[in-house]
């Protein structure tokens, strides 16, 4: 698994039952694989409505924002403060 050069954003998507898998996400999307942050994976985030999000790079989720059916959100760098 490799981790995403690009800078990288957060996508929510809604997927069918059953299906909750890093390829599903990429057809869904029409994602290259190298569009999709694999070793983050996929985080359920209401497994009732079947809502997960993933990290896809910053032009990836441009193409998807132009869409207008995705939530898209930024994934700012968490560093400590300086003590």
């Amino acid at each position: 698994m490799q981790m995403l050069k690009e800078h990288t954003l957060l996508v929510n998507v809604t997927l069918p039952a059953g299906e909750a898998t890093l390829e599903r996400v990429r057809e869904i999307l029409h994602l290259a694989k190298d569009e999709v942050d694999e070793s983050y994976g996929i985080v359920p985030l209401d497994t009732d409505r079947r809502e997960y999000t993933v990290l896809v790079t910053e032009t990836a989720a441009s193409r998807l924002r132009a869409s207008g059916r995705i939530s898209i959100y930024s994934n700012p760098k968490i560093v400590p403060f300086d003590m």
